[in-house]
């Protein structure tokens, strides 16, 4: 399996694991809409919401990771761009549909602890079958980093 494909196949574990109630919104965690939505252009029928996800916002997301997801069915394509302002270290995530995800887009980045700083862009294909081009939407995210689980005594 190569790395692409690994990461559609986690992204889709975590949100399988992690339940559905992040995106129905019942639950104690919740999907956050990223801060600044990508604009949509050439393309009537536009894109549903993007949202991101860290270990704070659910549990089935690790420490060092965050999740894009756009909120509908679709092909995906777009792209996500981040920084992680603490460290340097950067990279770069396709969303792609994901079976876990009643096949709404995801992408699964694992930037590490710190302030992670993304621009989601690029080509995308709509729930409508549309060829978009996404002005960056932009969203800044704490990630926790690594979480110690308690021993149980």
């Amino acid at each position: 399996m190569n790395k692409n494909t690994s990461r559609a196949v986690r992204a889709a574990a975590v949100v399988a694991v992690g339940g559905a109630a992040a995106f129905a919104g019942t639950g104690t965690g919740a999907a956050a809409p990223i801060d600044f939505q990508p604009i949509p252009v050439l393309c009537p029928a536009g894109i549903a919401e993007t949202q991101s996800l860290t270990h704070t916002e659910n549990d089935a997301v690790e420490g060092d990771e965050v999740l894009y997801v756009v909120n509908q069915q679709s092909v995906g394509g777009g792209t996500v761009s981040w920084i992680n302002v603490n460290t340097g270290v950067t990279g770069t995530a396709t969303l792609e549909s994901t079976e876990g995800l009643w096949g709404a887009p995801a992408a699964l980045t694992e930037p590490e602890a710190g302030t992670v700083l993304a621009a989601i862009w690029g080509m995308h294909e709509n729930e409508a079958g549309e060829q978009c081009f996404l002005l960056p939407g932009v969203d800044i995210a704490q990630v926790p980093g690594e979480v110690e689980i308690p021993e149980d005594e």
